[in-house]
């Protein structure tokens, strides 16, 4: 299968983890920061992640250079751009792009609706250029606090519609998904479609308690699903998404090798299993390497990656006329 030219759906990926290392190298000369090396090469080895790290914990910290660059508001609306248009030119036809405004607007104290204004316009730019479908989920970061994520409520409120789904993020064992159950339960009430990363480095238990407390649709990574097999029929019976990550999964040590990794397995059962690639500028990849990967380490095969991307494209929070575009294209790449 030709992975490139294959029309792809992405349902995880983050906008803070979608960088060019030269677009950072550039923005931090027009910002006055300093980097540890000015060359792309020279910066490989800082600012991405390049082999399984220690810990979840360990990844999420080296998200610290690619925060830095979100200074500007013109720097904001280049790498939502940027990120786009690296989609399009990789084969993805239809895009949800999530992204932190209480992270992004760390660094600089920039304004949250004055950073979304210029999101949407990059966006709207790069879909000026290229046949992109993309939605724009909102994140709580959990590590930020209570009073951040009611202002990240407040604020996907404000912004509904140009926001399809609102996520929850960051480490999970530290601060469990219990103690935003009543500002998701706020998103809830309105249909506001959620996802939550969970299961990725801790049990099932979680990813039980995120469906069942916070009405999660989907699930981002999940990994840790596969220890419990009444909640992977659950999922089954119900329909409920795994937005699952394989390179992203390997760095994280949420498995020790990507032929441990279930997504396979899952989807072998029956499972509405989507493969992503999460961060692809922390990471060096594509999602056209992430089909790759699975046919070359995971055991998928051809037909697993089309039923993937199926699922993929009926899990998505735009509207359905807008996945009826891509459902179009699929059909056309594999003809009669």
């Amino acid at each position: 299968m030709n992975h490139l030219s294959l029309p792809k759906v992405e349902l995880h990926r983050h906008l803070e983890g979608s960088l060019r290392l030269e677009t950072l190298i550039e923005l931090a000369a027009q910002h006055g920061r300093s980097l540890p090396s000015t060359t792309v090469a020279g910066l490989r080895d800082h600012a991405q992640v390049l082999k399984p790290m220690g810990s979840l914990q360990e990844v999420l910290d080296a998200f610290v250079l690619f925060q830095d660059a979100f200074r500007s508001l013109d720097a904001v609306e280049r790498l939502t751009f940027e990120a786009v248009e690296d989609a399009a030119l990789d084969g993805v036809r239809l895009l949800e792009l999530r992204f932190s405004p209480g992270f992004m607007a760390e660094p600089a104290g920039l304004d949250w609706d004055q950073m979304m204004l210029r999101v949407v316009r990059g966006v709207e730019r790069a879909q000026e250029q290229y046949d992109i479908v993309v939605g724009l989920i909102a994140i709580v970061s959990r590590s930020l606090g209570p009073r951040s994520a009611r202002d990240t409520v407040a604020f996907t409120l404000n912004w509904r519609a140009h926001i399809v789904g609102f996520d929850l993020a960051d480490a999970e064992e530290a601060y469990p998904a219990s103690d935003f159950a009543t500002e998701m339960g706020q998103l809830f009430a309105i249909d506001m479609p959620i996802t939550v990363h969970s299961g990725e480095n801790v049990g099932p238990e979680h990813i039980r308690t995120s469906v069942d407390i916070l009405n999660a649709r989907r699930i981002g990574h999940g990994v840790s699903i596969v220890r419990d097999p009444t909640l992977v029929e659950r999922f089954i019976e119900q329909g409920l998404a795994l937005e699952m990550c394989p390179t992203s999964n390997l760095r994280t040590r949420a498995v020790d090798r990507l032929e441990d990794h279930p997504a396979a397995q899952l989807l072998g059962q029956g499972a509405c299993v989507t493969l992503n690639s999460d961060d692809p500028g922390l990471f060096d990849i594509t999602l056209s390497g992430e089909l790759a990967l699975a046919q070359e380490r995971l055991g998928f095969t051809d037909e697993m990656i089309v039923a993937s991307t199926r699922h993929a494209i009926e899990a998505s929070f735009v509207p359905d006329a807008q996945k009826e575009e891509v459902r179009e294209a699929l059909r056309g790449f594999l003809g009669p």
